[in-house]
């Protein structure tokens, strides 16, 4: 992410925003030690267990685990992108941006075509907004006060209307002083033959506003037929359809949301927000994309899934389903009974009857599906129906869960109980769980305190060396041996601070780094020799294990004698190596 800004600068901006001060302006601190701490602003708690870094430059909490730098805080506090959170710093410290940054999209002359845009398209708002309160744009409010808005809700949104004509906003912005080109570069306006026009007319319509309050482009709701139903502003240097959500702008000011509720369309969000429904958003356009689905991670900690309740409607929820798992999201689904869409079903019910809507577990929902496309008073189509739900069930981890499905499935199916498990394979998966296959990933931050011990052992030394802890130097081969902690390591061995390290990580590890690098370690400075000597003893540990286990595997596959008896020697002296690691460990 920071590559794209000098490492030089960067440190620089860092040095001069001290974070103290920063995080002030959310979080009320009180200083002890070298550290501050206060109330997580990211999880409610009663006794603080945030704190921040004066030296390192870094924030943690040890209760929800988010770390990272002044940047990542900003990031993470105003729902920003890197770069917008720089940008702001920048401002901040009175800094000037570099002239280009690592990527070339920000040259000067591209930053000033962007901004030109943002001009353009806020001008444009104020247009169309204008208009609907006018005599060219009585259909469109007509059409708005039917679907239930009243005028406040109009303004709030700063919904409007095309004026009559083909080129009535195209002649409005060039009065303005805008260029015909620069419109055409902000999608507001094209030319054919010729001929200028506005890119929309005759419709209703919806500015998309990003977080930080400035306006992307448009939604345009043709006002009668038509073909398409909702025209979007195309792909512009400001605006692409599948990185933004429409009113992320207010879910942003909606500190501690729950949970998000994803709906289709803009009438959707616009109606069920007049009600008094917080965190709806929509995508813009088009169907759920993975860029979308990471988004949502900064916003709530779940999101529910309420699209239109007929068949394309169904389909798109299970697609949804699937991006949001490929993300790491958690995901549920309010099924809107009577295949109505979320704007019909809370003007008739209302905000109090749309929450009492309970939301399902995808697994649950996947089912239900599953019925729909077989006839369950016949054997076969409660055949077909069982093979598909053991499919779903597959994914169950929780035994818990699993069993409550099954008895629900064997009502449903007349089914044994033995024969859906073989089904699911629960024996293969009872396997798993008792043989769980090694992994080069430290666990994350949710099941922290259950980390295996080598992955302790490498935050360990990490820390030691990011405190300057280390008379001499590990050996990074035997001392690292999973990620995050071999980057973490290397960098930190050539030099470079915490600070800089965290913002150069994914954000999957970010705050694992954060972790490791600022736990207080503990250990008196006398014993911090034997600390380094029992870590590397676990590391070598886990590895011997490792080693152990490849070698028993292969044995399962060799069919030669000589390559079986080799191995065989092999894993007498890996077993040797074992012993004598714990005998080490217990010394």
């Amino acid at each position: 992410m920071s590559s794209r800004l000098p490492d030089v600068w960067l440190d620089e901006l860092r040095g001069r925003v001290d974070i103290v001060d920063v995080v002030s302006d959310y979080v009320e601190l009180k200083q002890k030690g070298r550290r501050f701490w206060g109330r997580c602003p990211f999880h409610g708690e009663k006794t603080p267990s945030f704190s921040v870094d004066s030296e390192a430059q870094m924030y943690y909490c040890f209760g929800c685990h988010k770390g990272g730098t002044v940047i990542n805080f900003v990031m993470d506090i105003e729902r920003m992108e890197f770069m917008d959170a720089v940008r702001m710093l920048a401002e901040r410290a009175h800094m000037e941006l570099p002239e280009r940054v690592g990527d070339g999209r920000d040259s000067d002359k591209m930053r000033a075509l962007r901004e030109r845009i943002y001009e353009a398209n806020l001008e444009a708002a104020r247009f169309y907004h204008a208009t609907i309160w006018t005599a060219e744009g009585a259909k469109a409010l007509s059409y708005l006060h039917k679907r239930g808005l009243d005028d406040a809700g109009i303004r709030r949104f700063g919904l409007g209307s095309t004026a009559q004509g083909w080129d009535a906003l195209t002649r409005h912005l060039t009065g303005k002083g805008f260029t015909f080109e620069e419109l055409k570069q902000a999608g507001l306006a094209s030319e054919k033959d010729g001929r200028r026009y506005d890119m929309f007319r005759d419709r209703a319509m919806f500015p998309i506003i990003n977080p930080q309050g400035k306006v992307l482009g448009f939604g345009g709701r043709i006002m009668g037929d038509g073909n398409p139903k909702y025209l979007n502003t195309s792909d512009t240097p400001v605006f692409n359809k599948r990185q933004g959500l429409y009113a992320l702008n207010m879910a942003r000011k909606e500190r501690g949301l729950k949970r998000l509720i994803l709906v289709e369309g803009y009438m959707d969000v616009v109606s069920l927000r007049q009600q008094g429904v917080p965190g709806v958003v929509a995508t813009l356009g088009t169907a759920l994309t993975e860029e979308q689905a990471r988004l949502f991670k900064r916003y709530a900690p779940e999101v529910w899934v309420c699209y239109d309740g007929d068949g394309a409607g169904q389909k798109a929820i299970l697609r949804a389903l699937d991006i949001f798992e490929s993300q790491d999201m958690p995901a549920r689904v309010i099924d809107i009974p009577g295949g109505m869409d979320p704007d019909e079903y809370v003007r008739e019910k209302g905000a109090d009857g749309f929450e009492a809507l309970k939301p399902m577990p995808p697994c649950e929902y996947r089912m239900l599906r599953a019925a729909d496309a077989v006839d369950l008073t016949t054997q076969d189509g409660r055949t077909q129906y069982a093979i598909a739900c053991c499919n779903i069930l597959r994914k169950v981890k929780n035994p818990v869960e699993l069993e409550n499905y099954l008895d629900k499935l064997i009502v449903q199916t007349g089914f044994a109980r033995e024969v859906l498990m073989r089904q699911i394979g629960v024996e293969a998966l009872a396997a798993e769980q008792r043989h769980p296959a090694q992994t080069d990933r430290p666990l994350r931050r949710e099941t922290h305190k259950e980390l295996p011990e080598h992955v302790k052992a490498q935050q360990m030394l990490v820390n030691l060396m990011a405190a300057g802890r280390l008379e001499r130097a590990l050996p990074m081969d035997a001392a690292f041996v999973t990620e995050p902690y071999k980057t973490i390591a290397r960098l930190l061995s050539e030099g470079q601070t915490p600070a800089a390290i965290v913002e150069q990580l994914d954000e999957n590890v970010r705050d694992e780094a954060a972790q490791a690098m600022l736990s207080d370690s503990n250990i008196e400075a006398d014993k911090t020799a034997l600390a380094v000597s029992q870590c590397m003893n676990k590391i070598r540990l886990y590895q011997t294990e490792k080693r152990i286990e490849e070698t028993k595997a292969r044995m399962k596959e060799e069919s030669s004698p000589e390559k079986r008896a080799e191995l065989i020697g092999l894993l007498s002296q890996l077993m040797n190596e074992l012993g004598a690691a714990k005998k080490s460990l217990k010394e």
